[in-house]
């Protein structure tokens, strides 16, 4: 080979086999999230941390279907059925043991749920066509204002009494025109401790939650 040619080849960069580029950083993340249920999607992880109301919270109003269970109703010759989280269940009865007192109200009647009711010793309303209508009973017997309520909901029943509450929350898999209204829209998903994500950080907010870690000396 002539010494022009020898110096040529060796002044070459080395031919290198390419590849497909990686996916970007967020993008695998946000594929496995689309298919991992109670998950948030990134842009739902950052919430408004300042509370949108002063002083403690006196009730806690709550949808059913959708917000406490999956959304998911089964029917067999037995009647409905519905999926709870046990977790959620578990953070209600906090919040009724401290002071922040849940009521279920929801526009469908359902067995299988007033046994989760009985069970957790909540108080329900069910077959309800005016929500609101509902709360203000409620709040007058608890002598509480509007200001001291919160509403967690997740589908359009729910909008009138959330825009009344003073810290609506909605659900991550609510519909738009529910979280358009919302202070605040939890990481979790409906059924996978929604419930429980908003009533630890109600408990912060009233100045209780410390309690419940030292009844389980988690603290």
């Amino acid at each position: 080979m002539p010494e022009r040619r020898r110096r040529r080849a060796r002044n070459e960069a080395p031919r290198t086999r390419t590849r497909p580029l990686a996916p970007p950083p967020g993008q695998l993340v946000h594929d496995l999230i689309e298919h991992t249920p109670g998950v948030a999607e990134p842009e739902t992880q950052r919430q408004p941390m300042e509370s949108p109301v002063r002083g403690p919270l006196k009730l806690l109003f709550l949808d059913l279907d959708g917000t406490l269970t999956d959304g998911v109703i089964t029917f067999d010759d037995r009647g409905d059925q519905r999926n709870f989280f046990i977790r959620d269940g578990l953070s209600l009865m906090w919040a009724r043991d401290l002071g922040l007192l849940p009521v279920v109200i929801s526009g469908r009647s359902s067995a299988a749920a007033e046994l989760r009711m009985h069970d957790l010793k909540l108080e329900y309303y069910f077959g309800v066509q005016d929500k609101v209508e509902v709360a203000e009973r409620v709040m007058k017997r608890e002598h509480a204002s509007w200001r001291q309520c919160a509403m967690v909901g997740d589908d359009l029943p729910d909008v009138a009494l959330m825009k009344k509450v003073g810290w609506p929350i909605a659900v991550l898999d609510a519909v738009p025109e529910v979280k358009a209204v919302a202070h605040t829209v939890t990481r979790a998903r409906a059924g996978y401790g929604a419930v429980r994500e908003v009533v630890e950080r109600l408990l912060k907010h009233n100045g209780t939650w410390e309690q419940v870690l030292e009844r389980y000396e988690a603290r």
